[in-house]
């Protein structure tokens, strides 16, 4: 059965679909409708111009992709030069069908249906069913365990069957990997790949980790206002992409915003990495499934909750898969790669500043393959500019935000040299062994030596490229990494962030040193391609032995990506409760509209930016203890840790902030937290219990 859309039926379907999505509807499945219609029409449209050659699932896939990154584009370009509301919104719903008719007009798309069943196998539906069972009881159990209690870890909440499951359903899956035929097991890898990124939302009923409370309420303020003042130099491209899709689906913004990273991470790294080499290289449908499959046995923390550091962690690694079809068809377009790129700067400087170096990087080194050639040195010149003005560039930008408004204050180390070398001597490539005396030894021999594996498995690939002659079309890859790796050492040896806590001042490099592996992610991905070649050539019982392994290690990635409480680690960061957001409007009604400030631990400070958004400042302090590495978080330590006067931190914050009411809120599962409760009880003015589990103390007088 052949369909057909040509230009006119186009342009009357949406200007319909326009005229419906503009309708005020009186309930929000009908937005959910007909905006879903207009991304469906319009992703096809554009997806069938990027990658004509390819299937329709692959051309809707990566339609819907840049359609989305050029809806977020126009809000990101709409908010800095103007605002961004709901004529923005009106106007990027009329302009996208304007542009893509241009397409229409010259590749008309025509729809070839065919019912083949003749790849369905007896042995993969049987175990396509069982898959399905098992997936149906660990999404039941995930569900049933969520909780609004604080937590420090899932693991806390689910049951110890849950891992079992889990790892039986990874072997039946990947059981149908092996024997498939064909690509529809890449719906199932997809809707794994999802159980896996999402069990922080699921159980953290309010909310997982800190920061995504402050960016659901810059959202917010964005909806309301239009604008946020004074306007941030990044995450606009996260909060224009959840404004898109709010205001056509009518999706909470709070549901999208916590499903917004697993749930595109879970559809995206499989197939990018599915059609990327199937498309470029000439292998099986099944080796290419198993390897996307694969890499659940690798970290994936960045992709189980969505902030713009994970959003734009996720692109990078996108545009790095993305870029194999540029560098197999060098003349193909680069401007599908510029837009990803834009996208990503837009959401996160410290992903998308290295990933413009990285687009030029491969524009400039492809160049000598086009039409018109530079001369060999003046190439090589400005080749090699761009590896070093590339080293350079994030501890620049580090030291020109810090002269803004920017809260994040940095400044040079003295010693800079010295501290690159020390840096480089911390780094540790052994193999990590711990003796085996219960399941969880054998998890943390596996995932202590995660760096190791990453890295054997990436210079397998890349000795594979030069033993096969094609490191010259590779090159742009490991200049990529070196670059990467030029910024983690100077940044870790000449950049101080003296305005951050201990703990977090060696976020930023670590954060460099995972986007150097994503850049890595072709040579590790053949290398699983050589290594499953190789299996599958093996007899059944070594096949059957591999699969388990496989599982097995899936299961442990599952359990290492997550935060976790154990005999080996014991992670401190509690969730935001229900409680939590109780105290908060139990202070607000109680001090009505006079002033107050409230000194209180991290979840604490984010249920009330969640609850009361950015109410308070007094002398520019926010009135809650807000961020971590300020002047009145460190007064909130002095009371928490009882390492100053209780009288004196209170005259410090009245000195500071010209407010004389103070709260001081203590978590049961504090450090001692007995201990202060009694303490204060003596000292405060008044104190309430929320709970039991959250104790308040007022001091006024």
């Amino acid at each position: 059965m052949v369909l057909s859309l040509n230009f006119p039926k186009y342009l009357i379907i949406s200007i319909l679909l326009v005229l419906l999505n503009l309708v005020s509807w009186p309930a929000w499945f009908f937005y959910l409708i007909f905006g879903g219609l207009f991304l469906i029409l319009n992703s096809l449209v554009l997806g069938h111009w990027l990658f004509i050659k390819n299937s329709w699932i692959c051309k809707f896939l990566y339609g819907l992709l840049f359609l989305l990154i050029i809806a977020s584009l126009i809000g990101s370009l709409s908010f800095y030069i103007w605002f961004l509301n709901d004529l923005v919104f009106v106007t990027t719903i009329i302009l996208i069908p304007l542009l893509l008719s241009f397409i229409v007009k010259k590749y008309p798309l025509i729809f070839e249906l065919n019912f083949n069943l003749k790849n369905l196998r007896f042995k993969t539906s049987i175990l396509t069913f069982c898959y399905l069972v098992l997936l149906a009881l660990l999404g039941y159990l995930v569900v049933k365990s969520g909780t609004p209690e604080s937590l420090r870890s899932p693991w806390q909440v689910l049951p110890s069957q849950f891992f079992l499951i889990y790892f039986l359903a990874s072997f039946i899956l990947l059981a149908i990997v092996r024997f498939s035929k064909s690509t529809a097991a890449l719906f199932l890898i997809v809707i794994h790949s999802f159980l896996g990124f999402s069990i922080a939302w699921l159980v953290y009923q309010i909310g997982f980790d800190y920061d995504p409370f402050i960016h659901r309420t810059n959202v917010n303020l964005i909806l309301e206002n239009g604008t946020l003042l004074p306007k941030p130099f990044y995450y606009i491209g996260q909060y224009s992409l959840i404004i898109f899709i709010f205001k056509l689906l009518r999706i909470p913004v709070e549901s999208l915003d916590k499903v917004l990273v697993p749930l595109l991470a879970a559809i995206y790294i499989p197939s990018t990495i599915f059609y990327a080499f199937r498309d470029n290289f000439k292998t099986s449908i099944r080796l290419v499934l198993m390897v996307s499959l694969a890499v659940l046995a690798l970290p994936f923390a960045n992709f189980i909750s969505t902030t713009p550091q994970s959003l734009s962690n996720l692109l990078f690694y996108l545009t790095i898969l993305l870029s194999l079809y540029y560098i197999t068809h060098p003349k193909v377009s680069v401007w599908p790669l510029l837009l990803i790129t834009l996208m990503t700067l837009s959401v996160h400087p410290l992903s998308g500043i290295p990933l413009v170096f990285f687009t030029l990087l491969l524009f400039i080194y492809q160049h000598r393959q086009r039409k018109f050639r530079l001369p060999k040195l003046l190439h090589q010149s400005v080749l090699w500019e761009v590896v070093i003005l590339g080293s350079l560039a994030l501890p620049t930008a580090f030291l020109i935000n810090s002269l803004t408004l920017s809260e994040l204050k940095v400044s040079l180390q003295t010693n800079w040299f010295q501290n690159i070398l020390d840096s480089l001597g911390t780094v540790n490539l052994a193999f990590y062994y711990r003796q085996f005396i219960s399941l969880t030894d054998l998890i943390y021999t596996y995932g202590y030596n995660l760096a190791l594996i990453i890295v054997c498995l990436a210079l397998i690939g890349f000795f594979f490229i030069v033993k096969n002659q094609q490191l010259k079309r590779y090159l742009v890859y490991p200049l990529a990494f070196i670059i990467l790796l030029a910024n983690f050492f100077l940044l870790k040896g000449m950049v101080s962030f003296f305005s951050l806590l201990s703990y977090e001042q060696i976020a930023y490099p670590q954060r460099i040193l995972e986007l150097a592996l994503y850049v890595l992610a072709p040579f590790i991905i053949i290398a699983f391609y050589l290594f499953f070649k190789k299996i599958f050539l093996q007899k059944n019982s070594i096949q059957l032995l591999i699969l388990i392994l496989l599982s097995l290690a899936m299961t442990a990635n599952l359990y290492l990506s997550y935060p976790r409480v154990d005999k080996i680690v014991e992670d401190h960061g509690y969730s935001t409760s229900q409680t939590d957001l109780t105290t908060v409007n139990f202070i607000d009604d109680l001090q009505k509209d006079e002033p107050y400030l409230v000194l209180a631990s991290q979840p604490v400070s984010a249920a009330a930016i969640d609850q009361l958004g950015f109410k308070h400042y007094y002398n520019e302090f926010f009135f809650y203890p807000v961020p971590t590495g300020g002047l009145l978080y460190r007064q909130y330590e002095d009371l928490a840790y009882a390492k100053q006067k209780t009288s004196d931190v209170i005259d410090t914050v009245r000195y500071l902030t010209g407010v004389k009411v103070i709260y001081f809120v203590v978590n049961d599962y504090w450090f001692d937290a007995e201990e202060i409760i009694e303490s204060h009880k003596e000292t405060s003015d008044k104190w309430f219990a929320i709970d039991g589990k959250n104790y308040i103390f007022k001091y006024w007088n």
